[in-house]
């Protein structure tokens, strides 16, 4: 693998604006009007927060920050289009997030603080504005933040072609999460070459690469209490336990997931495992007092099945939100229910969409998730009330989104997907949108 700094195509005109006056003008939701009464402003409503006493206060602050991020979600306008330069589909997204070291504020409590030059303050240890994407044979690094609103290169790493000479291909990149490791930002990587790259942001190389899956690797997860361990699903038929640091496989899972995901309410001793034929599993981790020579064997027997009947075609993505699941299967189906009783809590099928394959998000407050279409637009969903907030829509978006995220303050939606294109949609006040409508009215 080879690590470069590469261009990338950037839809805008010469005072940096995307290439068509109308896109600045085109609303975020065609069906939703604006509302006749001003949203209470972010900062003004941060400014009057206290801290709850009660149950019901703690009820009312939540249903406050809900309306005050819907107000935000209703006011997001694409601002931002880039085009990474090979023709695949964009598979997945990430922003360096770690709430455990980084205790910062995140959502509308996260007030971004600029420099005289345009750049955020930052704490030392705050990599939210690294965002990591993989796509095609390539995983490329952006800063989110540090550059106005632009979405500018970092780091680009390309895979080298794989294969017989004479009849080489380009591997395909899959899925990727972000490591937390000391002085660096390390993304770990994999897909159809059934190796798991470990990527250093800081040294700009690969720090190890991990082997031993036999079919391609369709879904890495990191242990969200454990920095040195990893998750991996493959099409082999086994999901694996690693040390990235000492580059072994500690575990192998017998079963055949499309995804998986880490339980926050076990504190990372057990996951999830979603799979083909809609099945959701609960899986124990063993405890290692030692690090095994070979690795340990969990057979599916010791498993258990949450959910059978809940989907009915292939899990592609799992989340957690206030203690519960949301489960999504490429037929357009978001279910959200309980791990402890199983009880279905909420079903949501997401609109205008054919079968697709997205990997959804989750906002840091855990109120909110958007997930994208087949169609090139994004919806924003309120968990708890099971209504849609909004839908990002573009003219020019047109193809299917694979994967879109929330940044750490909720004020940007990122998506990306089949034409290698990403769009970034970022708040925009109201008086602005008013000065951009005034300025559109004119002769």
């Amino acid at each position: 693998m080879s690590a470069t700094s590469s261009p990338l195509k950037r839809e805008r005109d010469e005072s940096g604006a995307i290439s068509s006056e109308d896109d600045y003008f085109t609303p975020a939701s065609s069906a939703s009007p604006a509302p006749s009464k001003k949203p209470k402003s972010p900062s003004a409503s941060i400014a009057t927060t206290t801290t709850p006493t009660s149950t019901e206060e703690t009820t009312t602050s939540i249903v406050d920050k809900s309306e005050q991020l819907e107000a935000i979600f209703k006011n997001l306008r694409l601002r931002r289009i880039v085009k990474e330069n090979h023709t695949s589909e964009i598979n997945q997204m990430a922003f360096c997030l770690d709430q455990r070291h980084n205790k910062t504020p995140f959502g509308l409590d996260h007030v971004k603080v600029f420099e005289q030059r345009g750049a955020v303050k930052r704490d030392p240890w705050d990599n939210s504005n690294i965002l990591g994407t993989t796509g095609g044979p390539q995983a490329n690094i952006y800063d989110n933040e540090h550059c106005g609103d632009h979405l500018d290169i970092m780091s680009h790493f390309l895979l080298d072609p794989a294969g017989e000479e004479g009849a080489e291909e380009l591997p395909e990149m899959l899925t990727c999460c972000w490591i937390h490791q000391p002085q660096d930002a390390i993304l770990a990587t994999a897909g159809t070459d059934k190796v798991i790259h470990i990527l250093s942001l800081s040294r700009s190389k690969e720090l190890v690469r991990l082997t031993g899956h036999s079919h391609t690797i369709t879904d890495i997860q990191a242990h969200p209490f454990n920095d040195d361990y990893l998750l991996s699903a493959s099409k082999d038929g086994s999901v694996r336990m690693w040390n990235i640091l000492t580059g072994k496989c500690l575990l192998i899972f017998e079963i055949k997931a499309s995804v998986v995901c880490f339980s926050p309410n076990t504190e990372g001793k057990t996951f999830l495992t979603g799979g083909y034929n809609g099945e959701i599993r609960e899986w124990p981790i063993p405890t290692l007092d030692i690090e095994p020579e070979e690795p340990i064997v969990v057979l599916a027997n010791e498993s258990r099945v949450l959910q059978s009947g809940l989907h009915s075609a292939r899990i592609d993505c799992i989340r957690y939100a206030k203690g519960k699941v949301l489960s999504k299967s490429v037929n357009g189906k978001i279910e959200y229910w309980d791990p402890e009783t199983l009880a279905q809590i909420r079903t949501f099928n997401i609109k205008n969409t054919a079968s697709n394959q997205c990997r959804f998000d989750v906002s840091l407050d855990e109120l909110f998730f958007c997930v994208g279409t087949s169609n090139g637009s994004v919806y924003i969903y309120n968990i708890e009330t099971g209504r849609t907030v909004t839908e990002l829509k573009h003219r020019r978006s047109t193809k299917a989104i694979r994967t879109c995220i929330f940044a750490r303050d909720s004020r940007t939606v990122i998506c990306a997907g089949e034409d290698s294109f990403i769009w970034r949609y970022d708040y925009v006040t109201d008086e602005t949108l008013n000065e951009w409508a005034n300025w559109k009215a004119e002769p």
